[in-house]
């Protein structure tokens, strides 16, 4: 048995590296003696759901807060059924970014979620109802190695925790190339390995007691594991890709990017070169001032909008091709596993307010919006069609029901054109015979920028709305609907006070004090995810997991079968819908045929 040291604050910890099946024994005594102990893994990878490509679990580490086991799974079988044996046996297991771990010790050692989930307590999950702000935000982080150096040791988080990147330069590759490469027994990555289930136990038991005790109180420890569970569920499952859809788009961008690479090369050589079309440019005359943060002329997407030359046009039509390219479809192929399926990163609890985000192979959130392109990638199952169920107009419910101002209420319940109101507000009454005001659009614009936190700019930029026009509507709002400026100057109080608002589930908001507007967008903002997130687990205990896909925003997507397809879609939104302070939440479904993409297509052909 190979033993490290370490100190932790003068601390010492050890770390038990199992060598041959006699070490066992004594790993044995250590589970029985700790029915409570982190646990980690050690992968060649990300890609969990990839073990017939080469994905492969590397070690398994168990440890309380002052020693730890690590037992090379890949090295021995014995070591394997030990792993096994331990997770079995643990009566709880404290895991960072737990999911990942589960999804691991699943493919690999056939340990299910189902077995794994209600026993992972994650402190990722913790870190997040203490402090959810990243560092760029003046918050702890959620990653392990911030939280370490910010809750436990700043010293020995950056020593171990950023070890990798040293390590990696040693075997002379970069550090996402590390982890199939370095030595097993590499005393280094053993250090870094063995030290992660130590972290996690006592980031666990410095994280708990911080807690609010209103999110406690509330439930919202066991929501957000259970909310956990059934992303991960979702997240197993994957997305069926059209392989040949996706492969006929691949082809047709190339040609698009070629055909603007051409147009651009009167100019330039490389449409990539910064220094290149910056010459090019300033040879035609053009005055380049935007610097980049390193105090170079900048060449982004803003500059490009700002000069009207064909160079800048080529340029933008042929590195946008390229970048739909390789960004959703390159990706959807690259990410497939065997059986033709991509697996999303749902990462369920995000930003600042919880909201919900996807990674990987199927980032929805960035898909051009209204349009079934990039969505008509993915297939419902075989004999199946895609269903859409989103909320409507979620955000300006919450924002109606939260502040319980009676123009909007009213606006709701008498199913009044919200938009329009606000319309008639900025720019008068409507004419004799109008069914909708003409300046609508501004209305429209104002409602939802204001929900979303932003001003008339806002209105400007997301929906074209004239700046004169923008202002006016939103200073209508604010003198119309008084009762939202009156709750969101009790979210500024309460932030200006303590630093911070609470949610109606009883979620702790941090608000910067230069940003105190900000505080009716986050209670919005998170108390929709958490209808979103009730939602997803109400339908979870209703037996609709193997149908759903993915959560996008306030939209569930599923695979239903066709036959059945227009009760489960009634049955799903019924469960979906929910009364918020007296006001309803409703949940509309929409039917497509087999792709994603289909619903919105039909849409569309509808108008």
């Amino acid at each position: 048995m190979k033993v490290l040291r370490y100190q932790i604050r003068r601390q010492a910890v050890r770390i038990n590296v199992c060598e041959t099946p006699w070490d066992l024994d004594r790993f044995i005594d250590f589970v029985e003696a700790n029915p409570v102990m982190g646990f980690d893994t050690e992968t060649t990878g990300l890609d969990w759901w990839n073990s017939d490509r080469g994905f492969r679990i590397r070690l398994a580490q168990f440890g309380n807060g002052v020693e730890s086991w690590v037992l090379p799974v890949e090295v021995n079988p014995q070591f394997k059924v030990a792993a096994v044996w331990a997770l079995r046996k643990a009566h709880r297991l404290i895991a960072h970014n737990g999911t990942f771990d589960q999804h691991v010790s699943e493919h690999t050692l056939g340990v299910t979620l189902e077995e794994l989930a209600p026993k992972v307590l994650d402190t990722k999950i913790f870190a997040h109802l203490v402090d959810p702000r990243q560092v760029k935000e003046f918050g702890p982080g959620l990653k392990l190695e911030e939280l370490v150096k910010f809750y436990i040791d700043a010293v020995a988080g950056a020593e171990v925790k950023g070890s990798m990147t040293q390590i990696a330069k040693r075997y002379k590759v970069k550090k996402e190339a590390i982890w199939p490469v370095v030595r097993t027994f590499d005393e280094e990555y053993l250090l870094y390995a063995g030290m992660d289930p130590i972290w996690a136990y006592r980031l666990l038991h410095i994280l708990m007691p911080k807690v609010p005790a209103r999110s406690r109180a509330k439930g919202l420890i066991g929501w957000e594991h259970r909310l956990a569970h059934v992303t991960a569920l979702m997240e197993r499952t994957g997305y069926i890709v059209d392989v040949p859809y996706v492969e006929a788009r691949i082809a047709e961008l190339k040609v698009e990017e070629e055909k603007w690479v051409r147009v651009a090369s009167q100019w330039v050589e490389n449409v990539n070169s910064d220094k290149q079309l910056i010459a090019a440019f300033q040879s035609f005359g053009f005055k380049l001032t935007k610097k980049t943060a390193k105090g170079n002329l900048s060449m982004d997407a803003e500059v490009l909008d700002s000069i009207d030359h064909p160079l800048a046009e080529a340029v933008k039509k042929a590195t946008k091709a390229a970048k739909w390219r390789k960004t959703w479809f390159e990706a959807a192929l690259k990410g497939m596993d065997s059986q033709g399926r991509v697996h999303a990163g749902i990462n369920a609890l995000q930003a600042r307010t919880a909201r919900m985000s996807i990674t990987g192979a199927i980032p929805a959130q960035t898909f051009p919006a209204g349009d079934g392109y990039v969505r008509s990638s993915f297939l419902a199952e075989e004999g199946h069609v895609s269903v859409s169920i989103d909320f409507g107009n979620m955000e300006l419910r919450v924002m109606a029901a939260a502040s319980n101002d009676p123009i909007m209420m009213k606006a709701f319940l008498a199913d009044e054109d919200l938009h329009n109101i606000t319309a008639i507000a900025a720019f008068g009454p409507m004419k004799p015979g109008q069914k909708k005001h003409d300046k609508r659009s501004a209305g429209k614009g104002t409602n939802f920028a204001i929900g979303f936190g932003g001003t008339w700019r806002a209105v400007t930029d997301g929906f074209g709305v004239p700046e004169e026009d923008a202002k006016k509507a939103v200073d209508a709002f604010w003198s119309t609907y008084l009762g939202v400026g009156r709750f969101g100057d009790k979210l500024k109080d309460e932030a200006r006070r303590t630093g911070y608002i609470f949610t109606a589930t009883g979620r702790r908001l941090p608000v910067d004090r230069r940003r105190l507007y900000a505080a009716l967008n986050y209670f919005i903002q998170s108390s929709a995810r958490d209808i979103t997130a009730r939602a997803i687990i109400n339908l979870h205990r209703a037996g609709f997991t193997p149908w759903m896909r993915l959560p996008v925003h306030d939209e569930l997507i599923f695979s239903f079968p066709e036959e059945r397809a227009k009760e489960l879609t009634e049955k799903a939104a019924r469960i979906m819908e929910f009364t918020f302070r007296g006001l309803l939440i409703p949940a509309e479904g929409e039917i497509g045929e087999r792709s994603w993409g289909s619903i919105l297509d039909m849409e569309e052909s509808k108008h």
